[in-house]
């Protein structure tokens, strides 16, 4: 069925519509001819059952009056009275000759068979039939009724009076028992029916007949017909098979005179007739349908073919026109996913950027942090330098002096030294002296030399102490010297220290401007990874949409396959290899790179757009001039 050209579809689609619509207008045709006819026969059956059973009331009219003439005659009055039996017999039998009446029995007052016309059995008791009792209370009645020697009946009752009193009664009627069944013979004569009677629910006369044979004494088994017209007393259509055929039929009650129902009238009109019209009818309405359903068929070919044709063309232009959507397409997927990807990478490089700034930023801080401090390490150390700079540089000065004590010192010493000197040469002279004098300079002898000992002795102290002097004044000297080098080294290093604390600030200050920069380089950063985190969104959902429109396009490609696989045959013969020429021209389109192909289908600039015109509809798919005259 996939490989069934448009056209053959199409055509099966006109055929298909055809015949469903043939077989709806058949359907309903069928429907309504027979609901027609069904209702028609129903209405029909009916008027028959109304025709029946005026014929009925026709019979028990016509009973009725030959009851009443004949107990009007006095005669018969005066010879009830008498009890004549034979004048009441042969009444009767003329009354029955001239009336063409079934039977006739008359009785006296006191409900005993004077005589019949119809029988010579005469005496036994009627008061228990109903017309009687009736008659015998001066009550004139018909109906359908058991007798003694007539079974069933239609009756007539009439009274028989005398000087105005009732001395007896007369009932004649039709005879409706099997022994004749000339009743249901007429009504069949007269109207063309089937009939039958129930004396109760069994068929005691009929007109069917089966194997040569009257169907009587068989009872009526559908419970329907039962409960219609027995129970609640109604008339009953319906469409009954009787012994294989279908009649259209009508069961009505028949009561007797007092009113109560006692049996029931069938009849049955053969439906062969309408039958045969209803299928006539039906032949027809297939013959007009076939001729216009061949005509319908006929026209579909035509319109079939008128409209391949231009489909076929269609079909190519779309094959054509999905193949160039798929590769662009995919080509804008392939690219939204490559910016997808170099966005994503761009924004982790910036997020490593921006972290690598905050920790760069980080150790700035720390650096400028430090330098403050360093800073203040610097003016401590740099006051500590000055205060040992002063230090120095008084003790240098108290070494100075201390020298220049020394200096002093050891000219005092020497004094001295030349004082012992020149005691000890006193006391020399003193010894040499007192030796002189002999005895009488013994004791200054004495003490010439001690004083002697002693200036040799202090001699010897102010040598040691100008030796001593000496050493601490050239240590002082030379710790003086030391001193000079430290104060030139303190001088040095305080304008090392001034400079290193320029350097150290500069440093602070610089450390704090690149503190502020990275922080406006890492906002800068972290807005670019915002935009870059975006774009990289965006070029996702790009991506996607590529995609579907890839999916949605490959899907419009299928569609284009099926289409044109789907009008097949019809493809290759008014398109010739259009199909595959665009799916050729599809694939050399999708070797084509994206902004050739964007470049080749048009120059954005404006002065492109003024010299390009716009592209009408038969451009985009190529119909032919004459693609559409046939439609």
């Amino acid at each position: 069925m996939k490989n069934v050209s448009l056209s053959v579809k199409i055509i099966g689609l006109v055929v298909a519509a055809v015949f469903s619509v043939g077989a709806g207008v058949f359907a309903s045709s069928y429907y309504f001819v027979n609901r027609g006819f069904s209702d028609q026969t129903q209405q029909d059956i009916g008027k028959l059952a109304d025709a029946v059973q005026l014929r009925v009331d026709d019979a028990a009219a016509k009973m009725a009056a030959v009851a009443q003439l004949t107990a009007a005659r006095k005669d018969l009055a005066e010879a009830i009275v008498k009890g004549d039996t034979a004048f009441v017999r042969n009444l009767g039998k003329e009354v029955m000759r001239d009336s063409k009446a079934g039977f006739i029995t008359i009785a006296d007052r006191d409900g005993n068979v004077v005589g019949r016309g119809h029988s010579d059995k005469a005496g036994d008791s009627v008061l228990n039939q109903p017309n009687v009792k009736r008659a015998l209370a001066g009550e004139a009645t018909t109906g359908i009724e058991e007798g003694t020697v007539v079974k069933f009946s239609l009756r007539a009752g009439a009274p028989v009076k005398q000087g105005g009193k009732v001395v007896g009664s007369v009932t004649t009627g039709v005879d409706l028992t099997p022994a004749s069944h000339a009743f249901v013979e007429e009504i069949k004569k007269m109207f063309d029916i089937e009939c039958t009677l129930f004396q109760g629910d069994t068929r005691v006369t009929t007109t069917i007949m089966k194997d040569g044979q009257r169907v009587i004494g068989t009872k009526m088994d559908n419970p329907k017909v039962l409960d219609a017209v027995l129970v609640r007393g109604q008339r009953y259509l319906d469409v009954n098979r009787i012994l294989g055929k279908e009649y259209n039929t009508a069961y009505w009650p028949l009561k007797d005179a007092s009113g109560k129902v006692i049996g029931m009238l069938f009849i049955g009109k053969d439906r062969s007739i309408a039958a045969s019209t209803v299928r006539n009818t039906e032949l027809s309405v297939l013959a007009i349908l076939a001729v216009v359903g061949g005509l319908m068929i006929v026209a579909g070919i035509l319109v079939a073919r008128s409209i391949t044709r231009p489909v076929n063309r269609a079909m190519a232009g779309l094959t054509e026109a999905a193949e160039q959507v798929v590769s662009a397409s995919g080509q804008v997927s392939s690219a939204s996913q490559s910016l997808a990807e170099g966005a994503s990478e761009q924004a982790a490089s910036i997020e490593e950027t921006s972290s690598s700034l905050e920790e760069m930023a980080s150790m700035v801080r720390q650096t400028a942090d430090n330098a403050a401090e360093l800073r203040k390490a610097g003016e401590v150390t740099y006051q500590l330098q000055k205060e040992c700079y002063r230090s120095l540089n008084i003790a240098n000065e108290r070494m100075k002096e201390t020298g220049e004590a020394g200096d002093r010192a050891t000219k005092i010493i020497k004094t001295i030294d030349e004082i012992a000197f020149q005691t000890n040469l006193l006391a020399l002279n003193a010894a040499v002296e007192a030796a002189r004098a002999g005895e009488a300079g013994a004791g200054f002898a004495v003490v010439a030399s001690e004083v002697r000992s002693l200036a040799m002795r202090s001699a010897e102290a102010a040598r040691e102490t100008t030796g001593i002097i000496g050493e601490v004044t050239s240590k002082i000297a030379e710790s003086s010297g030391l001193v000079t080098k430290s104060l030139e080294i303190f001088r040095t290093m305080g304008e090392s220290g001034k400079k290193t604390m320029t350097l150290i600030q500069e440093i602070h200050d610089a450390s704090a401007e690149q503190a502020q920069g990275i922080d406006q380089i890492n906002k800068a950063v972290a807005e670019m990874d915002k935009v870059t985190q975006q774009t990289a969104a965006n070029a996702e959902e790009s991506a996607s949409a590529s995609e579907e429109m890839n999916a949605q396009a490959e899907q419009v490609k299928d569609i284009a396959a099926e289409l044109v696989r789907i009008i097949g045959s019809g493809t290759a013969r008014d398109a010739g290899q259009r199909p595959a020429e665009a799916a050729g021209a599809g694939s050399s389109a999708s070797k084509a790179p994206l902004p050739a192909r964007l470049k080749a289908s048009g120059d954005k600039s404006p002065g492109a757009d003024a010299g390009r015109k716009a592209l009408r509809s038969e451009e985009g798919i190529p119909f032919g001039k004459g693609d559409f005259k046939d439609f």
